[in-house]
Order: structure tokens, then C-alpha cells, then sequence
């Protein structure tokens, strides 16, 4: 009995001191930290793109000015026409816009900086016919051809802007950017008019580059491997200039015509498009 539990402590004390020899053996792994999170995204950086949209337009339409001649009527070759008259009402213009752009930004917290550039095709157009008015002139009153026709077309539109935008507030992410900007504006602009019917013969044309300034905001959001998606919506006004600027009947003046009519522009653009930051 005694030599049973003697043998019953002595295999207790070995299993003992066995888990005890494994346990001493095993070690401790080390304490790993957690990875960190990935760096929150920057818009820092120049940036290539592209954009496409839709380009409306407003016009007081065609008025005299001071140099205003309606030639061929009279003795005269053309009879001298009091200016502020509108011989043409307000017109819309409409068409489509597509182009690239340029830029680059600087983020300093949540303040984001930028400049771009961009240059946009635009088939943008708008007409209608004069409205009759009677105007005095040299000779006296002359009345609009309410057969004429009267029509601006765009042919293209580059801006170059300054841009301030927000990142990472309320509840918008580090990834999107709200954004105000605004600048110079240029664009090619043809002034047409013609006789209803007869475009060829009474047909006057005349291509003018103008300057003017724009305003506007737009939404960007980062997509990921340097590729970002926008929103944007531009306001373009070019002021008033004169246009068909002939002073007598020759070439490229025809007979009939109303010259040297003041006119004006303005433009409201909506576009989409993808940037991609190169740098």
C-alpha cells in the first residue's frame, strides 16, 4: 500500500515538472502592432483630362451702333443709321461642348489651390429673324427686312482659371472636393446675316475672337490610381462688340446689308469629365 502511493506522487511529481519544462521551453510570441491605415488621399499633384457636356447661350440679340449703315439705300452708298435700335430680339443659342484640360493643385489641410487650363470644340448656335423696326437714318426712316435672318455660332472656348476648393469637412470625405473657380475666357464667334431664301447673294459673315470672363463651381471625387470624375458648371460672359463692320457696298458687303451691329454673348456650360494626376 505504502509503495503504491509512493509510485502515485512520484509519476504526479514527473508530469508536473514536465509541463513545466514545456512550458519554460515555449516562448512568448512578441507583441505585433496593427498595421496603420493608409495615408489619407492628397490632391496635390498636376493633373490631364478630359470633359464633354452641353453649352446653352443668351443674347440680346443684333442692335445698331453709332457707325451702323444700311447700304445701298439712298443716293448715298449706304444711309448712315441712328444707333440703339434693336433690329434683331433676344435669341438662345444651343449645343454640345467637348474638350481636354490642364491643371495642377496644392493641398494645404483642408484648402485645396489650383490653376487650369482647358480648350473645348463647341457647335453651339442660335438664330432668328429681324423684327421690322423702323430706325431714322440720313435719308429717314428705314425699316428692318423682317425677312433677314440673324445668327451667332461658337466655334470654340478656352479658359484659364484659378481654383479654391474644400476637402474632408461636414460629411464629405478626404477623397471628394467641392470647388469654386473663375478667370479669363476666349472664344471664335461667327455673326451671320442673310436674306430668307437668297443665302448666297445677301449672305454676310464676319469671324471675330473675343475675350471675357468666367465663373463658376463643379464637385470632383478620387477614384483611385490617380484617376478622379467631376462635375462642373461654367458662367461665360464676352460684353457687347460690333460686328459686320463694312462701310460700303464691295466685296464681302453685299447689297442690302445691315453693317457695323452691336451684339453680345453669354454662355452657360455644364460638363462631366475624368482627370488623371500624372504628377
Amino acid at each position: 500500500m505504502k509503495t503504491l502511493f509512493l509510485g502515485s506522487v512520484a509519476l504526479v511529481a514527473l508530469g508536473l515538472g514536465a509541463q513545466a519544462a514545456l512550458a519554460a521551453e515555449q516562448r512568448v510570441p512578441a507583441y505585433t502592432p496593427p498595421p496603420p491605415p493608409p495615408p489619407a488621399y492628397t490632391w496635390s499633384g498636376c493633373y490631364i483630362g478630359a470633359s464633354a457636356g452641353t453649352s446653352s447661350g443668351r443674347s440680346d440679340g443684333f442692335s445698331t451702333s453709332a457707325g451702323t449703315r444700311a447700304l445701298g439705300v439712298g443716293p448715298a452708298p449706304g444711309a448712315v443709321v441712328a444707333g440703339g435700335f434693336p433690329i434683331a430680339d433676344s435669341f438662345n443659342l444651343s449645343g454640345f461642348i467637348g474638350g481636354g484640360q490642364l491643371g495642377c493643385n496644392w493641398q494645404w489641410g483642408a484648402w485645396v489651390f489650383g490653376i487650369e487650363g482647358d480648350g473645348s470644340a463647341t457647335n453651339k448656335e442660335g438664330q432668328l429673324f429681324g423684327n421690322g423696326t423702323i430706325t431714322p437714318t440720313s435719308i429717314g426712316p428705314l425699316a428692318t427686312n423682317p425677312a433677314t435672318i440673324y445668327e451667332l455660332q461658337e466655334r470654340w472656348l478656352v479658359t484659364a482659371r484659378g481654383k479654391l476648393g474644400l476637402t474632408n469637412f461636414w460629411w464629405f470625405g478626404p477623397n471628394t472636393l467641392v470647388y469654386v473657380t473663375g478667370g479669363g475666357a476666349w472664344a471664335k464667334i461667327d455673326a451671320s446675316q442673310w436674306l430668307a431664301g437668297f443665302p448666297t447673294i445677301t449672305g454676310l459673315q464676319q469671324s471675330d475672337t473675343r475675350s471675357g470672363w468666367t465663373v463658376g463651381g463643379g464637385y470632383e471625387y478620387a477614384l483611385g490610381y490617380g484617376w478622379s470624375a467631376k462635375g462642373e458648371f461654367l458662367y461665360v460672359d464676352f460684353g457687347n462688340w460690333d460686328t459686320f463692320n463694312c462701310a460700303s457696298v464691295g466685296p464681302g458687303c453685299p447689297r442690302g446689308a445691315a453693317t457695323n451691329l452691336n451684339v453680345n454673348l453669354k454662355d452657360y456650360i455644364w460638363r462631366a469629365g475624368l482627370n488623371y494626376k500624372f504628377w
